[in-house]
């Protein structure tokens, strides 16, 4: 049986000897693979304790690193922490559609302004 972890466990693990993260709701202890990862020690760092998800996917990763990956699962993360965890973004990032109809809005109003 898979092992549940909460999101307060998950945070307890974020330093470079102790690093967890978590991609697509399962929990990967990659505190072994930390020194060996292409992007750096910061890019795990950046995502230690909490969902990596969104930039995991960002890069592309290769099937080869998936599979490594898996290698580092210790479990999943609790449905109702995971649940939480949807919808929510980056410190100081904005959602990609309140961006798109910000500058929707800003153009309409150019317009009417500049419009004879």
């Amino acid at each position: 049986m898979d092992r549940i972890l909460s999101l307060g466990e998950v945070r307890k693990h974020v330093t470079e000897d102790d690093l967890w993260l978590v991609i697509n709701g399962r929990v990967y202890d990659v505190s072994t693979y930390v020194d060996q990862h292409p992007g750096g020690v910061d890019t795990l760092i950046g995502v230690a304790g909490k969902d990596g998800t969104a930039d995991f996917e960002s890069v592309g990763h290769s099937e080869s690193a998936r599979e490594l990956l898996e290698r580092h699962c210790i479990g999943t993360l609790d449905p109702e922490d995971l649940k939480s965890l949807k919808g929510t973004t980056k410190s100081g990032q904005l959602p990609l559609n309140l961006i798109a109809v910000a500058f929707i809005v800003a153009a309409v109003i150019i317009y009417i302004i500049l419009a004879p």
